[in-house]
C-alpha cells in the first residue's frame, strides 16, 4: 500500500514539474517573441527615416542655396543616427537576454550593420553638401575574436557623451562578415586586419586607441575649435 502511494506522490510531483518547465519554456519563448517584434518595428521605422533623409538630400540637390534648408536637414539626420543608437540598445538587450530566435536576431543584427553603413555614407554627403563640422568614425570590432574589443567601445562612449552630436560612431560587428559582403568590402578598402580598429575621417588607426591618444585624433579632425574637446583636455590632465 505505501508502495503505490510513494508511486502516486512520484507520478503527481513529475507531472507537476514538468507542468512547470512547459510553462516556463512558453513564458520563454513569449518574451523572446515580444522582444524580437519591438526590434523589428524599430528596423522598420529606421527604414522610413533613411527614405525620407534621402528624399531631403535629394531636394537640397535641386537648391543653388542651402543656407536655410540644411540646419532642418541636419536635425534630420542627427535625429537618424540618435534612433540607430536606441535600436542597437535594443538589440544588444535582446541578445543577452534572447534564448531562442537566433535566426532571426543574426538578420536584425546584419540589417542593423547595413543601417550604420548607409548612415555613414548618408554623413559623409551630406557633410560635403552642407559644409558641416562633426566627426564621423567607423568602428570595427569583433565579440568572437577580441576580448578587449569592449576597452574601445568604451572610450568612444566617452568621447560620444562628451561630444554628443558632433562625433558619429558607426559600430560594425565584423563577426557578420560571413554573411555580409559589405563589411569585407570595407575591410579590404581601408586594409582592417586587426580588432579593434577604428576609421577616423579615412584614417585607420588599429588596436585600442586610448582615451588621451584618441584626443588629437578626434578633436584635431574638427574645422573649428570644439569647447568640449578642452574640457576633455583638461580632464585627462588631471587623471595623469
Amino acid at each position: 500500500m505505501a508502495g503505490k502511494i510513494y508511486l502516486r506522490t512520484y507520478i503527481v510531483v513529475g507531472f507537476i514539474s514538468l507542468l512547470v518547465f512547459s510553462l516556463g519554456f512558453l513564458l520563454s519563448v513569449l518574451i523572446d517573441d515580444q522582444r524580437l517584434v519591438r526590434v523589428e518595428k524599430a528596423t522598420k521605422v529606421q527604414e522610413l527615416n533613411y527614405k525620407s533623409l534621402q528624399f531631403q538630400q535629394l531636394y537640397l540637390n535641386t537648391l543653388t542655396n542651402n543656407t536655410d534648408s540644411c540646419p532642418v536637414f541636419e536635425l534630420s539626420l542627427q535625429s537618424s543616427i540618435n534612433s540607430l543608437t536606441d535600436s542597437l540598445e535594443r538589440m544588444e538587450g535582446y541578445k543577452v537576454s534572447a534564448s531562442f530566435n537566433q535566426a532571426e536576431f543574426n538578420e536584425l543584427a546584419r540589417t542593423y550593420v547595413l543601417d550604420n553603413l548607409r548612415y555613414w555614407l548618408f554623413s559623409k554627403r551630406t557633410k560635403e553638401l552642407c559644409d558641416l563640422d562633426f566627426v564621423s568614425v567607423l568602428y570595427f570590432y569583433s565579440d568572437e575574436k577580441c576580448g578587449i574589443c569592449p576597452d574601445q567601445g568604451v572610450i568612444l562612449s566617452y568621447y560620444k557623451k562628451l561630444l554628443g552630436d558632433r562625433l558619429l560612431v558607426f559600430p560594425i560587428n565584423t563577426d557578420l562578415e560571413a554573411s555580409e559582403a559589405a563589411i569585407e568590402m570595407l575591410k579590404r578598402r581601408y586594409n582592417v586586419t586587426t580588432y579593434p580598429t577604428i576609421i577616423v575621417e579615412d584614417s585607420r588607426y588599429e588596436g585600442v586607441v586610448s582615451k588621451s591618444g584618441l584626443m588629437p585624433i578626434v578633436c584635431g579632425s574638427f574645422k573649428t575649435p570644439v569647447e568640449e574637446c578642452s574640457a576633455i583636455q583638461s580632464e585627462i590632465e588631471e587623471a595623469q
